[in-house]
């Protein structure tokens, strides 16, 4: 782009400056570490953060960082969330302190996953200081998923000086102008996921939309800020424990009717779904997975139709069907057969459909789910009927349902989405259910196993 030509701020979008800010005590830095080098590290970060800002609205970007944050700390407002979903571009500056920092990997795990449903953001990790990148694998940062993924940006000067600070900038701001063009309209999954719900909301008073923010944890003062909202609601709910999605709901639904009801609990179900069961779902879909079958271990349908609503942001051009249970005395042949034709029928394919014509509707679709209880069968009758359906339908992806102590989990191929669901953390998931169900006269037990 010219030097000469300065685009108007926010034509290419607002960049999310993630980052570490709070100051340390001796006994929470690492081993060899000090609070000389600390102070140092973040006085860097200041000086990096002040050019970023001056440097990035030349460029048409509107930068975006929590300017309280660099005073008091990272106090981790939920409006933040509203910001990480509408981004354009993120920039994660990784020092020693983001590497172990709740609120950075909170952001990197929302941004990654927008990325991974197809959102048009662009996420730069630049290696700050003397942080490797076998540093970043062996940290708390180094687990969100498909980080790995992302080519990170190490500057040329990495001292800790304004020079420095300067010459880091000016290389993330080029870094940033080579990969982003002019912001669009793109379509965004999770924006449509916001924009549905917040249109939901639209008829709620601003009192009863103040009391379900007030509910999330959300700042009153930095509520009043906020122009839009319902979408703000909406974002932070996105990212929300389920428990305070529940309660913003019970301050919402009474100024609805049925119908809004009826749809908003609809999105909001699938939330008792963390990022990181999400993103594994999501691992499955792509054209390198190795297998597409995915591990849930319960018996309940609907909360491997909920997995995968999740991962797709509830997103209607990826069908989502519970199969038939593998079940009794039939043989493979037989089982099979009864899944490929509810399969048929849901997709709306013809039975008389040749395998060239099968993989050609299939190719027709972004993606195919499928929910699919396999503990009433022998592990391997099981797996021989997931193999076959996944040649005869290109490209799908089955959730497997058994219980914890299933010998399917023994088979290889199956990931789990979770590595324990067990205990507590189904039964969170089975009451979130049937209360946010009963809110739209859904009534649905909480030990019903569909």
């Amino acid at each position: 782009m010219s030097s000469l030509t300065v685009p108007p701020l926010g034509e290419r979008g607002m960049v999310f400056l993630s980052h570490s800010s709070r100051p340390r005590q001796q006994h929470e830095l690492g081993t060899g570490d000090t609070l000389n080098r600390h102070r140092h590290r973040k006085a860097y970060l200041k000086q990096l953060l002040g050019a970023l800002d001056e440097r990035l609205p030349g460029l048409g970007f509107q930068p975006w960082l929590d300017q309280q944050d660099l005073e008091t700390g990272e106090s981790f407002d939920t409006l933040i969330y509203d910001a990480l979903i509408r981004c354009r571009a993120a920039v994660i500056l990784i020092d020693r302190d983001a590497l172990d920092s709740d609120y950075v990997r909170t952001e990197v795990t929302i941004l990654t996953f927008r990325r991974a449903v197809g959102d048009p953001v662009h996420i730069l990790p630049v290696l700050l200081g003397d942080v490797t990148d076998r540093d970043v694998s062996a940290s708390k940062l180094g687990n969100c998923p498909g980080l790995d993924t992302l080519l990170p940006l190490r500057p040329a000067n990495r001292k800790p000086n304004r020079g420095a600070a300067l010459a880091t900038a000016e290389e993330i701001a080029q870094a940033l102008d080579e990969s982003i063009a002019s912001h669009d309209e793109s379509d965004s999954p999770t924006h449509r996921w916001i924009d549905n719900v917040a249109s939901y909301l639209s008829v709620v008073s601003d009192d009863a939309l103040r009391r379900a923010a007030k509910a999330i944890g959300v700042d009153p003062h930095a509520w009043q800020r906020t122009l839009r909202k319902p979408q703000a609601l909406a974002a932070a709910l996105l990212s929300c424990e389920p428990a305070l999605v529940y309660r913003a709901l019970q301050e919402l639904v009474p100024q609805l009717d049925p119908y809004r009801i009826k749809q908003a609990v609809k999105h909001v179900r699938p939330l008792w779904v963390d990022l990181d069961a999400a993103h594994a779902v999501r691992a499955a879909h792509g054209p390198a997975a190795q297998d597409h079958v995915v591990g849930l271990s319960t018996r309940a349908y609907r909360l491997g139709v909920h997995l995968a609503e999740r991962a797709t942001t509830g997103d209607p051009q990826y069908p989502i069907h519970p199969l038939p249970e593998i079940t009794g005395e039939n043989t493979i042949s037989e089982l099979v057969e009864r899944c490929d034709l509810t399969l048929r029928d849901a997709l709306n394919i013809s039975h008389s459909a040749t395998p060239q014509q099968l993989a050609a509707d299939m190719a027709e679709m972004k993606g195919t789910y499928v929910v699919l209880r396999c503990d009433a069968a022998d592990p391997r009758t099981a797996r021989a009927v997931m193999n076959e359906l996944r040649i005869r339908f290109p490209g799908l992806v089955i959730v497997a349902l058994a219980p914890a102590n299933h010998k399917i989990w023994q088979s290889q191929g199956i990931r789990q989405a979770y590595r324990s669901f067990t205990g507590d953390k189904e039964r969170m998931a089975r009451k979130y259910v049937s209360d946010t169900s009963n809110l739209a006269h859904d009534l649905i037990k909480v030990d019903s196993d569909d």
